[in-house]
């Protein structure tokens, strides 16, 4: 049977071969991994969507049981999930009427009192990992559905206080050590840096957005840069998939605030390593983390490193293309350990996580798929697998028109 992307499967094995690389070997490996995602991934994204609410839930359970309802991450995950896969291009793609309930649903999640974001089922009582993931799903969602919401939100108001123009009252009062740096350095002091690096590194990484709003980053930066093991590249004294966990978090943080990683080769060598490693993935994130991490460092010393930084994403280039058919066969055996019957994938092993940021998204424990986890193991790893292996100009879509046609049809908007 003639693969419906052939063209551009050969301009993959063509790329693979430019840059030396065993390209039908690096080809038959990752058409064998795309063979994780079938209609069932999409038909089940589907059956999610709640149009009376304008948002996805968080996996079957989540949308059968009370109290649960859909939520911002969830929305912006799938919509992610739509756009990297194929099934559309653009938001606009979706129906009109669609659309307007998920702009309905994203708006109403604003306070208009600190411009932070709330769910009904959660309510103002939520810790900070989930306060600044949520800003910065409803900071994205709004480029991408390109809206604005009712009220100035909670970043806008954190850069007009250090502007020191005038905004609504409640300007970031809820998160009171990002007033100041002495008050963000005690923050930090209080997270342990050596056993729990990943849960400290995700508190920063979650908060990015009110931290470069907040005129914090350099103080970030010193403080990540005086905790960093300098022979490893990693934080504290956990090594493997744990260490690259929280490596995932911080590289995130540095590249994505425009900052120096310092020690990055030695990290990055730890990051491929795990990816063939025999250390068992404890969640679908561990996998996903590693290649990330990798995309991270490598796009940090090419675009930070001068000319330095250059040589070294040499060096690793050619590591990464020379091992990329063991690297992507591991990734597919990782990552089929969680491909749930349902149609997506789950969170841990045998089962998904009812929480997320420790806030109840489903039923504990279920054996069924969730949306975080199924967007990571899908769009999300092959995404980072291209960019690590700098093929993003080859890149192939999971679903074509025909596919996008079986999925509106599915969808009860």
């Amino acid at each position: 049977m003639k693969n419906k992307f052939e063209e551009k499967w050969e301009a993959f094995r063509a790329e693979i071969v430019r840059r030396g690389g065993n390209g039908d070997a690096v080809t038959a490996a990752m058409q064998e991994h795309y063979a994780l995602y079938g209609e069932e991934l999409y038909l089940w994204l589907a059956s999610l969507y709640d149009k009376d609410i304008g948002g996805w839930y968080y996996s079957i359970s989540g949308r059968d049981n009370e109290p649960f309802r859909p939520d911002i991450e969830s929305t912006q995950q799938a919509t992610n999930l739509m756009l990297v896969s194929g099934l559309i291009d653009d938001t606009q793609d979706l129906p009109e009427r669609m659309r307007e309930q998920i702009i309905t649903f994203l708006k109403s999640l604003i306070d208009p009192d600190d411009g932070y974001i709330y769910h009904p089922q959660w309510g103002k009582e939520i810790n900070d990992s989930r306060r600044g993931r949520d800003m910065s799903w409803a900071q994205c969602l709004s480029r991408q559905y390109r809206f604005s919401y009712p009220y100035p939100t909670a970043l806008e108001r954190l850069k007009a206080r250090r502007a020191g123009e005038d905004m609504p009252s409640g300007s970031g009062e809820e998160v009171p050590h990002l007033k100041s740096r002495s008050a963000f350095l005690e923050y930090l002091e209080k997270c342990n840096w050596v056993t729990d690096a990943y849960y400290s590194g995700n508190l920063v990484a979650a908060q990015k957005p009110q931290i470069v709003a907040a005129g914090l980053v350099d103080t970030a930066i010193d403080f990540l840069n005086s905790k960093q093991d300098k022979a490893s590249g990693l934080w504290g004294v956990q090594r493997g998939y744990m260490a690259i966990n929280a490596l995932l978090k911080i590289s995130a943080f540095y590249t994505e605030t425009g900052s120096v990683f310092p020690n990055a080769e030695g990290a990055v060598s730890s990051a491929i390593e795990c990816l063939t490693c025999d250390e068992v993935c404890g969640t679908t994130c561990y996998q996903y983390n590693a290649w990330s991490s990798i995309n991270h460092l490598r796009n940090n010393l090419k675009d930070l490193g001068g000319e330095e930084g250059k040589r070294s994403v040499e060096r690793i280039d050619s590591i990464l293309i020379a091992t990329a058919e063991d690297t992507i066969r591991a990734t597919t055996k990782k990552t089929a350990t969680f491909k749930r019957q349902d149609g997506g994938f789950s969170y841990l092993p045998h089962c998904s996580t009812g929480f997320s940021q420790r806030m109840p998204v489903s039923i504990h424990q279920t054996v069924e798929s969730d949306v975080n986890a199924s967007v990571l193991a899908s769009t999300g790893i092959t995404r980072n697998v291209f960019s690590a292996l700098d093929l993003e100009q080859v890149k192939v879509p999971f679903y074509d028109l025909s596919d996008r046609e079986r999925y509106f049809k599915a969808l009860k908007y």
